[in-house]
Formats: structure tokens, C-alpha cells, sequence
């Protein structure tokens, strides 16, 4: 054999190593390709799934605030109506006729006196209470004396003495009971909700 045909030989024979080297190379880069996508695939079907999992639950956030906020909402609501009604009542109560208005207040003194107070009338109800309250005070049996000096109230009277200062009027009284009264003032408004 020439050495020709020897240079032939072995050029033909790396011609097909590289071939087949070029083939290999050419099966991997596809096969690399195929797992990188395939793993890309599934990356971004991960990150889509997450993402749309935090999506979700950022919606779920979202609705459960605002419902939050619409029950806080629809309670400052109702609360409101209900302080309305007890704002109402306090008005009722400093409205009724003078002999029933002297009755009450009268009712709530004798709760709270010891029997060492003078009863002190607000500058606001003197007119309709000098004449109507001594009668309602003895008739919830209650013997206190009648002090000169107007009442440190907007309202009704003062107790004062003994180390005691209780005020009875209209607005103590509504004040005394607010959490029960609210309470009921919103059954009475809103019976199906309470």
C-alpha cells in the first residue's frame, strides 16, 4: 500500500471517528436540549402553579378584609342606630310630664341615698322639679333636705354629702345602664341579626 492510500486510509477512518463523534455529540446536545426543556417545562409549570397558588390566597386575603370591613362597617352601623335610640330615650325621659319626670328621679334617689345627702336640683329643672319633687321623694320614701344651691349638672340633682356626689338625671340614669340598654336597643332594632 502506498502512502497514499495509507494518508487516504486514516483520513477516511477520522472522517468517520469525527462523524461519529459529530453524531454523538449532535444525539447529546439533543438529548441535553430535551431535559433542559422538559425541565423548563416543569419549572415554569412550578412557578405557574405557585404563582397561582399565592394568587389565590392573596384573593381569599383580599375578600375575608373586605368582609372584615363590611361586618366593622354594618356594626359601627348598628351601633350607631342603637346610641341613636339611647340618645332618644335620655330625650324621653327629660320629656315626660313634671310629675312623672319628679317620680323617676325620685326612684333613682332613693337607689342611691344613704340618708346623709342634701338633694341639690340642676339651675335647668329647678321649675319643674322644686314643686313636684318633695312629694315624689317622700312617696319613694326618701327624707333628705332640699339644698339652696343649684346642682354641678346639666339636669335632674345632685346628691351631695356624707362623701358622696351621685347624679341623677336623665343622662346618669341612660349612662348607668348603657351596655344593657345598647344591647337591647339593638335586639329590639335588628331582632333577626342579634
Amino acid at each position: 500500500m502506498a502512502i497514499e492510500d495509507i494518508v487516504a486510509k486514516i483520513h477516511a477512518d477520522a472522517e468517520a471517528e469525527a462523524g461519529e463523534i459529530v453524531a454523538a455529540a449532535e444525539d447529546d446536545a439533543q438529548r441535553v436540549v430535551a431535559e433542559a426543556t422538559a425541565r423548563g417545562a416543569a419549572a415554569a409549570e412550578r412557578t405557574l402553579e405557585r404563582e397561582r397558588m399565592l394568587a389565590v390566597r392573596d384573593a381569599e386575603t383580599l375578600l375575608a378584609n373586605a368582609r372584615l370591613k363590611a361586618r366593622d362597617a354594618g356594626l359601627a352601623a348598628r351601633l350607631a342606630l342603637a346610641a341613636e335610640a339611647l340618645e332618644r330615650a335620655e330625650a324621653a325621659l327629660a320629656a315626660l310630664p313634671d310629675a312623672e319626670y319628679a317620680a323617676l328621679i325620685a326612684r333613682a334617689v332613693a337607689e342611691s341615698a344613704t340618708g346623709r345627702e342634701t338633694v341639690l336640683v340642676a339651675a335647668a329643672d329647678v321649675a319643674r322639679l322644686r314643686a313636684t319633687l318633695p312629694a315624689a321623694l317622700a312617696a319613694a320614701g326618701v327624707t333628705l333636705p332640699m339644698g339652696d344651691e343649684p346642682a354641678d349638672a346639666a339636669a335632674g340633682v345632685v346628691l351631695s354629702g356624707g362623701g358622696v356626689r351621685v347624679e341623677v338625671s336623665p343622662a346618669a340614669l341612660v349612662a348607668a345602664r348603657r351596655d344593657e340598654l345598647l344591647a337591647e336597643a339593638d335586639r329590639l332594632l335588628f331582632p333577626k341579626e342579634a
